[in-house]
Parts: C-alpha cells; structure tokens; sequence
C-alpha cells in the first residue's frame, strides 16, 4: 500500500501543529510498512488531505474524479479556528458551512480526539470518522539533563519555570499566562512560540509588548526539546484544541501538566493523576503555586504524564492509519 499524505502551504505548515502531525504521520506509516509519498501527482492507493484551503479542495475533487479513495484529517475546526489571526472570528461562523462541504468531499475522515469528531459531527458531516491521535515522536522529545542546563544557561533560566509552547494566540490563552506572571512575581514564566505581531489581534500584541519582567517570550525555538526540558512544569491554558501535541510532547519530557479544563482532554487527562486541571486564573495560580512549591506533586505527576504518553507512540498511530486505510480500499 502507498499513502500520499498531502498538505498545501508546506513552508508556512513548518512548525505549526498540522504541519507536525503531518510528519507524525509519515513516520508513523514507515513504521507500519507503509509506502509514503508527499507529491500528489505520484502513483499511490489513496490521499490523506490535511489542509482545508482551496489548492486542498481541488486536490480532492481531482482524485475523486480519478477515482482514488480520499481521506481527509479533521485538524481544523471553526472553534479552533476563533481568537487566533486577526478577523478570525468573524471568519469562524462561515468556516462551519464550508467545512461541511469540504469534510463532505472525503470517503473517510480521521478526527485526533473523539471531541473533535463531535464537533464536525456537529457540523452535519456524514462521512464516516475514526479517531487517531496525532501521536508524539518519543524518540525526540525525552528529558535529557545536558539539554537542560544548556537551555537554561542560555536564556537566564532559574528556580521551577512554569512554560507553555505554541503560537501567541489569544485562543492559546496568552492573556491568562501574562496575567499569572503578573500575579506570581517571584516566578519566571516562559512561552516558547512565534509572535505574529502583524497577524494577531492589537489586544494580545498589547499585553506582549507590557508583560512583566518575570514573563519570557523566547519567539521561534529551534531546538522544542531542550525548551521542554529546561521547564518545570508545563503550563496550558488553552480554551480550544483538537488535541494538543504540545502536551504529549511535555509529557514525553516528563513534565507535570497544569491545562484548561476543556472537553478535548475528557477520558485521557484527568485531573491529579496524570495533570492538573484548572477552569479560570485564580485555580490556575493555586494550582500552580502546589507544583512549584511540592516536588513530590511534580514529579508524581511529570511520571504519570510519561506513561500516558506512551499511548500515543507513533507505532499504535501506524498501525492505526494502516487499518483504516485498508478498510477503506
């Protein structure tokens, strides 16, 4: 069998999270002996869409008039897609209706989280969905010590760094981790991620431009590892998510997870076993105030993380992929 896994704007997809999942998937397939091709004008047995744009659209129906089997990954969401680039929301409730058209064109849709098949579900889709993880590379992301004191040193880190990873977005709750820095002085916060001062909204640039001393925008990272590795404890507050690799990423680091309590994270985190959960500012600071204040809490939980992680390794996501697919041929 070979897969072409397909997605429009490759150099822009580099480093966001559609991007990663793409690679995930490539790797993930190699493992499962699966051939891959990423050109859509190859030979294969079928093509896994990844991307929504136009240049995607006219992928599908091309194939669909060749008659090969489409499968299309649901990464993007109108929800998910609200309180990111400028004029986003005003975009989101238009972006339901040509989701279901666009979902519509597959022959089989693949949803990270059973929320997120809920959500496009919601949409009136009716294609058939299977659940499949974005999955973690476990061979890269892992704590290493080296990493960490070099990281560290370079950026001026000390004492227990709470830190998130992800775009600068109002939706990644970047307002909430300005305003916990602010209310923990005596604590460095780091957020590793690309500041898109053109694109996003004046009230998020704001806040970035004030923030406090304590408040550390490293802006685009080459090396993600060594910054999972540098902090202490994996800070969260997204409102919205399809998944989140940046957290199975964390928790392959053996990082303490302190997240949203959004419905994304129902049945696979739960809160003071494998994380800890918070729903507004003010438990989010209690919660964190435990975790800097109890290794034990830490490391209990950064372990927990670890091994829940394991059930998103890259191996289950390829035998997974393999399966569906083959159903589908």
């Amino acid at each position: 069998m070979k897969v072409c896994l397909y997605g429009e704007a490759s150099s822009i997809l580099k480093g966001s999270g559609i991007g990663t999942a793409i690679d995930h998937q490539k790797k993930a397939l190699e493992l499962a002996g699966v051939q891959v091709t990423r050109k859509h004008r190859d030979s294969y047995d079928l093509i896994d869409i990844n991307t929504i744009g136009p240049r995607s659209a006219y992928v599908a129906h091309k194939m669909r008039w060749k008659g090969r089997p489409v499968v299309m990954h649901t990464h993007t969401t109108a929800e998910d897609f609200a309180d990111s680039f400028k004029f986003s929301n005003k975009i989101a409730p238009s972006l339901r209706g040509y989701l279901k058209y666009f979902y519509e064109q597959a022959d089989m849709l693949i949803s990270p989280s059973h929320y997120t098949r809920g959500i496009v579900e919601g949409y009136g889709v009716t294609r058939p969905i299977k659940v499949v993880s974005n999955g973690v590379d476990a061979e890269a992301f892992r704590f290493d010590q080296g990493l960490r004191d070099k990281f560290r040193k370079s950026r001026g880190l000390s004492g227990i760094v709470p830190y998130s990873v992800g775009h600068v977005f109002k939706r990644k709750g970047v307002l909430d981790f300005i305003d916990m820095a602010e209310a923990m002085a005596d604590t460095t916060f780091m957020w590793v991620g690309r500041v898109y001062k053109d694109l996003v909204g004046a009230d998020v640039v704001k806040m970035v431009e004030k923030k406090p001393d304590n408040a550390i925008f490293t802006n685009y990272v080459k090396d993600v590892v060594a910054a999972n590795c540098a902090g202490d404890i994996f800070l969260f507050p997204s409102y919205c998510e399809n998944q989140g690799i940046a957290i199975l990423e964390a928790a392959c680091c053996e990082r303490p997870l302190l997240v949203r309590d959004i419905p994304v994270y129902e049945g696979w985190l739960i809160h003071d076993r494998n994380c800890m959960k918070a729903t507004d500012t003010e438990e989010f600071l209690d919660c964190l105030k435990k975790l800097r204040d109890d290794g034990a809490l830490r490391d209990r939980l950064g372990q927990a993380a670890y091994e829940m992680s394991g059930e998103h390794s890259l191996e289950r996501v390829g035998k997974q992929l393999a399966k569906a697919y083959e159903t589908l041929l």
